[in-house]
């Protein structure tokens, strides 16, 4: 498999667990998806980063749902991708 398709299936993992998740509302579980979100992300690109990658998701998302075309998932990771950056 690779990166889009591991992404793909881990998506289709959260989204799973998130529907199945009976008895939590709707809000409960994005607080949750968030905080982990918010703690995974900032072991590897630090709280400032993180809050950046959500910055660029939320203007991508404006951007789509004003009509625009929707970003690769390569070039928003591209940005942020820690794997292949030499450390400073």
């Amino acid at each position: 498999m690779n990166t889009d398709e591991h992404l793909e299936q881990f998506y289709q993992n959260v989204t799973h667990m998130h529907n199945s998740a009976e008895g939590l509302s709707c809000a409960g579980k994005t607080i949750v998806l968030f905080r982990v979100a918010l703690e995974c992300g900032a072991t590897e690109l630090g709280m400032v980063g993180v809050l950046h990658l959500i910055s660029r998701l939320i203007t991508s998302t404006l951007g789509i749902m004003d009509g625009g075309d929707e970003p690769l998932l390569e070039e928003i990771l591209d940005d942020f991708e820690t794997d292949n950056k030499t450390a400073h």
